[in-house]
């Protein structure tokens, strides 16, 4: 199979590839690789080979998504053994969007549980394996869906964001994690944990995939963008032909890693042989981010009172972790979170996008971690590599900006280093288009034969 949809797509249109023939191999590919990712929770029947009558900018093209999108007749499991879900009526806008547009969706990928937590494992499920190595966490909550498209289960996967969990696995990975504007996908048929910051986002191979299958998803996107996304290389040769930028960039004082740091200064350099690049303070980013936790775990205990009134209910650590000092926080600090929003926004905008239209920022300031230092009660955990995951994340739901991560280089033990490019409300176009200047493409991706990987995994 073609290593990008543009190769699919363009095999399709020629004839060399029939749409039952790619949907059949996709297929196949999909249950040898989940031999290695171990993310799917469900596989859709519906997603066996078949000609499809919809046509569109992807059809043939097989996708897999988190768990916790709604699909008629059946429930989203949200990481649980227990589905808090009923039995959907109706598939979720999102989804309904993709199959408008040609596609077809194999399978319900793993995720933490109820989307609580900056690591994929759920204790309901295997613990998602990450192409790079066994070893290495694969970020969450989105971790099935950053596991499989690493892995080559499926080419790009939806997944939520609401602190990091579509940036976070994306990151670990070596993989693109776009979250568009707050408001740009629709949440209807998605189950919340944080509304006010839950965001659909794409996790996919390159720039270019997840451009795609945000165009199709998207409520309202640049309409050159949809345009372009009906030939096979339009999405591509369209955020080719963008401007030269205004780039702001913002690199912590002390640095955790050097081969971090190393990596980010030198993308930083390169970025400046092409762009306009100016350095700026963020010193209000630690009180953004105190901010959107106390929005997320009051909002997430709210979404799931029921369960924390049971005293039946089954909770993972990570789940309790997150709803427990939502219930026991004061409600005015809730209010007052709320009640700021507005307000720092537009600070931030004027402040920081007065003078550019991307701000760079670290995505992982530290290097991909172990599992063993990021689960609690592991021998070796590190309460400060668990908290590293996800410390330049949460400012970004808070104020509702539209963000992507994409790997820039490798540390020395051959992990991904990956930066953050942020962007101003509904910026989602420029956004892109500057991440795609820079992918690495599919050459950033090392993915072992799924036999390689299984024969000495660990399977919970």
């Amino acid at each position: 199979m073609p290593a990008d949809m543009a190769g699919l797509r363009d095999q399709l249109r020629t004839g060399r590839l029939s749409s039952a023939d790619a949907l059949a191999a996709q297929w196949a590919q999909a249950r040898v690789a989940d031999a290695a990712c171990q993310s799917v929770v469900r596989w859709h029947e519906s997603g066996a080979p078949a000609d499809r009558a919809t046509a569109g900018p992807l059809s043939g093209i097989a996708l897999a998504h988190k768990d916790i999108f709604a699909i008629a007749g059946q429930q989203a499991g949200c990481g649980r053994g227990q589905p808090p879900d009923p039995v959907a009526e109706r598939d979720a806008d999102v989804l309904t969007r993709l199959a408008q547009a040609g596609a077809t969706n194999l399978a319900a990928l793993s995720m933490a549980e109820l989307a609580c937590g900056s690591t994929g494992e759920s204790p309901w499920s295997p613990r998602p394996i990450n192409a790079v190595s066994i070893d290495a966490v694969v970020g969450g909550s989105s971790g099935g869906s950053a596991a499989a498209v690493a892995a080559g289960l499926c080419y790009a996967s939806l997944g939520t964001d609401t602190a990091g969990s579509v940036r976070i696995p994306a990151a670990t990975c070596g993989l693109i994690g776009f979250k568009p504007t707050w408001d740009a996908l629709s949440r209807q048929g998605v189950h919340p944990l944080a509304p006010s910051l839950d965001t659909v986002g794409v996790i996919a191979r390159t720039v270019a995939d997840a451009a795609l299958v945000y165009a199709c998803a998207a409520q309202a996107v640049a309409p050159e963008l949809t345009d372009a996304a009906a030939t096979p290389h339009g999405i591509a040769e369209w955020l080719s032909a963008a401007r030269p930028l205004r780039v702001a960039t913002h690199l912590p004082p002390a640095a955790p890693d050097d081969d971090v740091i190393s990596a980010l200064q030198a993308f930083i350099a390169r970025v400046s042989d092409d762009h306009d690049v100016h350095a700026v303070d963020l010193p209000q980013l630690d009180a953004l981010s105190r901010l959107a936790h106390v929005v997320l775990h009051v909002e997430a205990a709210a979404a799931h009172r029921a369960l924390l009134q049971d005293p039946d209910a089954q909770l993972g650590a990570s789940a309790r972790a997150v709803l427990i000092p939502g219930a026991a926080m004061p409600e005015a600090w809730y209010h007052d979170a709320l009640a700021q929003r507005g307000a720092r926004l537009h600070a931030f905008v004027d402040t920081v996008f007065g003078d550019a239209d991307v701000l760079l920022v670290p995505a992982l300031p530290r290097p991909v971690p172990d599992w063993d230092t990021v689960t609690p009660g592991a021998p070796g955990f590190d309460v400060h590599q668990l908290l590293a995951l996800h410390r330049w994340m949460p400012f970004v739901n808070y104020l509702g900006l539209p963000a992507i991560v994409f790997p820039i280089g490798h540390d020395r033990r051959g992990r991904p280093v990956t930066a953050q490019a942020v962007a101003r409300p509904h910026a989602e176009a420029v956004l892109l288009a500057f991440a795609h200047r820079y992918d690495r493409g599919l050459a950033s991706l090392s993915i072992p034969s799924p036999s390689a990987r299984t024969s000495s995994a660990t399977l919970r």
